[in-house]
């Protein structure tokens, strides 16, 4: 007897289910897509514990006759791929024809589904097993319900988490959806709590406010790129609307919500010292590009997707936002919130307690101040229209009246808030080089904030971080021309490493000698430097060198251009005015004059704030003279 034999289709279906299906979220996943590659406009989603005890996802879409029904189960069973050709020019966001026949096969699934022109269809599957199949009355469009998931494979739900935890990772993806797809409506409901609902109108903006909440929207920016390879629409976030995790950069071409490590680096490299460490902002990129250069055919979940032309996209979006954050004139201004938006507020502590116990999950390494409501926002939770829609939900049953009267209750509908508005109103663009209002220098504060005022209000000017501003941006200039101007050392400075970082530094020594190093070995595991670039300045010599060897062994991938930015921020750092140290008024002049000719002078090198705003109007609150 052969030793070798063909899986039967149930254990094959469970194997495949290992992939496709790994927990509530990816049972989500599957059938929203499904649902959206039916031309559905409106799909329900309805979750019972989490999803670990029952999924349901209701859209109206095209539906399905009976024989469609019965194929659409078995495996790699599909409507969107023909022939080979058609896999090179994907449209859709499903294809494999795997999804299906692997949920059933580790789950109990009762569809319904009607193509609008005969009689309805029902089918149950349970375990991969037909268990009963009818004619059943139905509307066009398709309901489809899973239950007792993993049930058979008891070391699968074992290993699942909490039901908070996948909750999130549930309202995450729904998130991401309804960002690629604004054009359909979508409502999420936990236990019968709505946690997101969006009004199909094609307005992301109405999307990111349904997500985010409208204080984030108003400080959100359009862009727009074409070219020959690219379309690209990018909603960007001024800095200090920033989170603590990556996740809040969303992905999508060709309205597939993808992973892409290069453009998420593309994204950093644009706020680029406008963010402080650990710190990301909110960021969709809507990207429209020919099937034939993006290749989704890479893992079954289909979310890595790779791209021709990677390093142009890069650029481009870099470019694109660096650009616009330039020219923002932008500085953080300190609010006070008026006696009316604090009534309005009441309970919102109660309903934020909620909101952690759901997602505290998401961010659980990121324990700083910001953590709290960067976690809610994530999931689709800004409370205030939560409540809103609580409310209209028990205010009508029908969802097109509900869409309608949530135009009046929320302050992120259509007509109150457009995309125009967006992009035009948060904050003063710059044209000239001067990027700083007037300021009347009024005096120090402890040896470390300058103290000004202009008909705005207050400024307080962070000194050292204004100063390291001005000397990164002096030193970026600088470093690349001196390039050929050196020095030599009397005494050469001895340097000692061991053996695996001697090896290192044989390797990358050209980088070294780009930035006009000189350096030879010196026995096994030692090198001597015997002459520097001009730059170095000769009380640091030591100093630089070590910082710029510990660059060479941490960074695998090294160019002299990525030197040149490190030893910027760590020269500038260095050799800024320090904290408690009073400066004469000439100096203030001087240290003002240099902040206004910067590009950016409104972040140090590491993100942190430079100047900070309070209006007359916070600073009365303060004192009571208005409410």
């Amino acid at each position: 007897m052969a030793k070798i034999q063909i899986m039967k289709e149930s254990l094959a279906n469970k194997i495949a289910a290992g992939e496709v299906v790994e927990r509530p979220a990816s049972v989500v996943k599957e059938l929203i897509e499904n649902a959206i590659d039916a031309n559905a406009t409106k799909i329900d989603i309805h979750l019972t514990e989490s999803g670990l005890k029952q999924i349901k996802v209701i859209d109206n879409g095209d539906g399905m006759d009976k024989e469609d029904c019965m194929l659409a189960f078995s495996r790699h069973a599909t409507s969107k791929l023909l022939d080979e050709r058609d896999l090179f020019r994907i449209h859709t966001l499903g294809f494999r024809g795997e999804a299906l026949p692997s949920i059933a096969s580790v789950s109990d699934v009762h569809i319904t589904t009607s193509n609008g022109n005969e009689a309805g269809t029902y089918i149950n599957i349970k375990g991969g097993n037909i268990i009963a199949k009818k004619q059943s009355h139905a509307r066009k469009g398709t309901e489809i319900q899973v239950n007792s998931l993993f049930y058979n494979t008891p070391a699968r739900l074992k290993h699942l988490k909490t039901i908070h935890t996948e909750l999130s990772y549930i309202t995450d993806f729904a998130n991401k959806m309804a960002m690629s797809h604004p054009y359909i409506a979508f409502r999420l409901y936990n236990d019968q709590r709505l946690l997101l609902q969006t009004n199909g109108n094609n307005n992301l903006l109405n999307v990111l406010a349904a997500i985010y909440g409208i204080n984030v929207v108003k400080k959100i920016h359009k862009l727009e790129y074409s070219d020959e390879v690219l379309s690209l629409k990018l909603y960007i976030s001024e800095p200090d609307m920033n989170r603590a995790s990556r996740n809040y950069v969303t992905s999508i071409i060709n309205n597939r919500v993808i992973k892409n490590y290069a453009i998420v680096k593309a994204v950093n490299e644009g706020y680029h010292t406008y963010l402080p460490q650990h710190r990301y902002p909110i960021v969709v990129l809507d990207m429209k590009i020919d099937p034939l250069l993006v290749d989704v055919n890479v893992h079954p979940a289909k979310l890595d997707v790779r791209l021709s032309n990677e390093a142009h996209i890069k650029s481009v979006i870099t470019d694109l936002i660096n650009k616009k954050l330039k020219e923002l004139m932008y500085i953080p201004k300190i609010t006070i919130p008026n006696k009316k938006a604090l009534e309005e507020d009441k309970g919102y502590v109660q309903d934020k307690l909620f909101q952690q116990s759901v997602t505290h999950q998401r961010d659980i390494g990121n324990q700083d101040s910001d953590t709290q409501d960067s976690i809610s926002e994530l999931n689709a939770f800004d409370q205030k229209n939560a409540n809103s829609y609580r409310e209209l939900e028990d205010s009508t049953k029908n969802f097109k009246d509900s869409i309608s009267e949530q135009s009046n209750h929320n302050d992120y509908s259509e007509s109150t808030y457009t995309e125009t508005e967006a992009d035009s109103t948060p904050k003063e663009t710059v044209t000239n080089k001067k990027r700083l209002p007037n300021l009347d220098y009024i005096g120090q504060l402890g040896g470390t904030y300058l103290i000004a005022q202009n008909e705005e209000g207050l400024f307080l000017i962070d000194q050292h971080a204004a100063q390291e501003r001005i000397n990164y941006e002096f030193y970026l200039s600088q470093l690349s021309k001196t390039i050929n101007e050196f020095y030599d050392l009397l005494v050469p400075i001895t340097l000692e490493f061991t053996m695996n970082e001697s090896l290192i530094i044989e390797e990358r020594a050209d980088v070294l000698r780009e930035i006009g190093i000189k350096f030879e070995k010196f026995g096994i595991k030692s090198f001597i430097v015997t002459r520097l670039p001009n730059w170095f300045g000769k009380a640091d010599e030591k100093y630089l060198l070590d910082t710029i060897f510990d660059h060479i062994l941490r960074e695998k991938k090294l160019t002299y251009k990525q030197l040149f930015e490190e030893l910027a921020i760590t020269l500038s750092c260095k050799r800024s005015i320090k904290a408690n140290h009073y400066i004469n008024e000439y100096e203030v002049k001087k240290l003002l004059h240099d902040l206004e000719t910067c590009d950016n002078p409104y972040t140090c090198p590491h993100g942190r704030p430079v100047v900070i705003n309070m209006s007359y109007s916070d600073i009365e609150k303060l004192f009571k003279r208005i409410q």
